[in-house]
């Protein structure tokens, strides 16, 4: 593809700067910080063309983002478009190589021309994104000395640009898988006698762990489980987990559990990856809660009476555990006024990783005023101290 350097401009249509604005703000990176993704291009274009200068723009409606620059004296972030090349090459197919713009009538009275940083070279490749490919910025180059590109050159700078606009979509993509595992977070139940409530807090883009609850024949049943690793591939493990015990809503226990491993097992093998989980059936008339623990053993109890008992398991994670040899079960007693705190190993790195980190959020709870205010610091413990993992915690509280 050969660069554009005589033809005239074509201004993009007020109806694709609509669209533009709308598919940016889709893509939620307008707002945000400088991204190490995009980051990695600029300096890789900079150093590979010995040029002043390397931007990654997005074109607005109105303005012009410089969502990454590579430059001694860096720009405003937000130019208008009419004062930018970007701006005036919207309507442009293909590449535009501006070999001298102080000679060039389309490009001589912008002000980066005719102040600093003096630009003479330009050289930038559109990005598009979306099923219409509809053009959203570019990739470009600036120096104050005139040059030209060669046809691999050329090449090599729109490659970079594939590479950039691979980028983007990954961010839909991310955006979408977000709000797709938003939606699978447990609803709101009701159960005479009880709260339960819970929150999950991703290192990343989404969690590999999950919490459900449900109310099935009078039952609460709640689960909290944990997949080796982070992100999509986590994500995406935990959300074939948690449809495999919702699938067996009203089963004991110990058979649900039978019944996920053999449903998951093997794919998670073929991951080689595994997962930790709790999975507990309450009574709410006796306050018994029937359990599975799959290496899970993050499960602690605060009683009534200010005592704590922390639950922990002697089996294998489910991925792990020898096909064919039952899992243990246990039981224990939720009396008037106990809490049951379930979490992920996340929640150890909120303080010292270690096991006596739940006896920690136990204090928590106790000195907040209600659970959800309990759910609050840790939210905010999480903000303040990063725990470097995805970090889930449910309470479970009967009434005094």
């Amino acid at each position: 593809m050969t660069g554009e350097t005589a033809t005239t401009l074509r201004p993009d249509s007020a109806s694709e700067a609509v669209r533009r604005g709308a598919l940016l703000a889709a893509l939620d990176v307008v707002n945000g910080s400088a991204e190490e993704r995009f980051e990695r291009i600029t300096r890789i274009a900079r150093e590979a063309f010995g040029v002043s200068g390397s931007f990654l723009n997005l074109a607005g409606e109105t303005h012009l983002l410089l969502k990454s620059q590579q430059i001694e004296a860096r720009f405003d972030p937000f130019i208008p478009l009419e004062d930018t090349f970007c701006g005036r090459t919207l309507g442009q197919d293909g590449p535009v190589l501006v070999p001298d713009a102080q000679a060039d009538p389309r490009y001589a009275d912008l002000p980066m021309v005719t102040s600093d940083p003096n630009v003479r070279f330009y050289a930038g490749v559109p990005l598009r994104v979306g099923s219409d490919a509809l053009k959203v910025g570019t990739l470009c180059l600036i120096d104050p000395t005139p040059r030209t590109l060669g046809a691999d050159d050329l090449a090599l700078l729109e490659e970079l640009g594939t590479w950039a606009e691979r980028e983007l979509a990954a961010g839909a993509d991310e955006d979408r898988m977000r709000s797709v595992l938003a939606g699978l977070s447990p609803r709101e139940v009701s159960v005479p006698g009880y709260a339960v409530s819970g929150l999950s807090v991703p290192h990343g883009v989404v969690s590999g762990d999950f919490h459900e609850w449900h109310v099935s024949d009078g039952a609460l049943y709640v689960t909290v489980a944990d997949v080796m690793g982070k992100g999509m591939s986590a994500g995406l493990l935990a959300a074939g987990i948690r449809g495999a015990v919702l699938a067996r809503g009203t089963a004991e226990p110990s058979a649900a559990i039978a019944g996920v491993e053999a449903q998951v097992a093997p794919e998670l093998g073929r991951a080689s990856s595994f997962a930790t989980l709790f999975h507990g059936r309450l009574d709410p008339a006796s306050g018994r809660l029937d359990s599975v623990d799959a290496g899970h053993g993050l499960v602690l109890q605060l009683h009534a009476d200010g005592t704590e008992t922390i639950h922990r398991s002697l089996d294998l994670p489910i991925g792990l555990h020898p096909s064919g040899v039952p899992r243990s079960t246990g039981s224990l007693l939720l009396e008037p006024g106990d809490t049951l705190i379930v979490v992920s190993d996340g929640a150890l790195e909120l303080f010292d990783s270690t096991l006596a980190s739940l006896s920690r959020l136990g204090g928590v709870y106790r000195a907040s005023g209600s659970s959800q205010e309990f759910l609050e610091r840790v939210r905010a413990r999480a903000a303040s101290h990063d725990p470097g993992d995805d970090l889930t915690v449910v309470v479970l509280s009967r009434d005094a």
